[in-house]
């Protein structure tokens, strides 16, 4: 998915190139592309993951479920799901960290 997007912007940009881009369009165009670098950045984290710690974040990050919808989808108790999710994020935190991400 990420790939596809990067080749959309490419393809785009080369049927319109930058410079001729209005002044208020250049804001819309760069986080267009910081979204997209962005996101094949977490996709990539992601694969380092477990697959526990990744269902773990799609529920709750992505599903937007409830500690307790999570629960209930996983068959484990509330707290279980909150430690699993803490121990997920630190670990997407640091594979991010590895690809020279930082937070901010």
């Amino acid at each position: 998915m990420a790939r596809n997007l990067v080749i959309d912007h490419h393809r785009a940009r080369r049927n319109r190139p930058l410079e001729l881009m209005p002044v208020e369009d250049l804001d819309a165009y760069w986080d267009s592309t910081e979204s997209t670098i962005t996101t094949h950045a977490v996709l990539k984290a992601l694969r380092e993951l477990t697959e526990q710690q990744r269902t773990v974040i799609r529920l709750m990050y992505y599903l937007e479920c409830s500690v307790a919808q999570a629960a209930e989808h996983l068959g484990v108790p509330p707290g279980t799901v909150k430690s699993r999710a803490f121990y997920a994020v630190r670990a997407l935190r640091k594979a991010l960290e590895r690809q020279g991400v930082r937070a901010g």
